[in-house]
């Protein structure tokens, strides 16, 4: 469990990829990307049981995932699963467009937040300039995806409060949940 800068570009690319599942859900419709998002919150829920349980299942996962994880993430939950679970709560909870946008703004918006924040962050976790990128990331996709200008900035906005979540892996939770909620409250 490596902490290079290399290993973050690695995991900040596989967030932002992860951004696919909402258009691709969408696209299949909710028969199956429902029962899809079950299978993906059981999965992560198991092997992190098993990560977090026994030695060697921690050892083959670290040996598949190479870097993945963070040393932080050796004795509680990962980024991953939060992420898996905060995808799948935004497509339970909300309609499809709803959904497929806040799963979207997370995958970008996070990243986004650390790339930035640790660059010109001053060392903080959760630094303003961090937060101001996450803002204007989540801003950006939303108006790409159509979002009205004024719903978009109320997206923004409430991204940044639940971004600065202090809780580690909050924020994977919270930024599709709180984004499906606006976008539903504002249609």
């Amino acid at each position: 469990m490596a902490g290079t800068a290399y290993d973050e570009v690695r995991r900040r690319t596989v967030h932002v990829a992860s951004g696919v599942l909402g258009p691709l859900a969408a696209a299949v419709g909710s028969r199956v990307a429902t029962p899809a998002f079950v299978a993906l919150v059981v999965a992560a829920s198991i092997a992190e049981i098993a990560r977090l349980r026994w030695p060697w299942a921690r050892t083959a996962l670290d040996r598949l995932a190479g870097t993945m994880f963070r040393p932080a993430e050796a004795s509680t939950v990962s980024g991953a699963a939060t992420l898996a679970l905060g995808y799948a709560l935004a497509w339970w909870l909300f309609p499809v467009a709803a959904a497929e946008r806040a799963i979207l703004v997370a995958a970008v918006a996070d990243p986004m937040a650390a790339t930035i924040g640790s660059r010109f962050g001053g060392g903080q976790r959760k630094s303003w300039a961090g937060s101001a990128a996450c803002a204007a990331s989540a801003a950006l996709v939303l108006l790409i995806m159509g979002v009205p200008g004024w719903t978009a900035a109320v997206a923004a906005a409430v991204v940044v409060v639940v971004e600065r979540a202090p809780w580690r892996g909050a924020d994977n939770i919270l930024v599709p949940v709180s984004v499906g909620a606006v976008l539903w409250w504002m249609a």
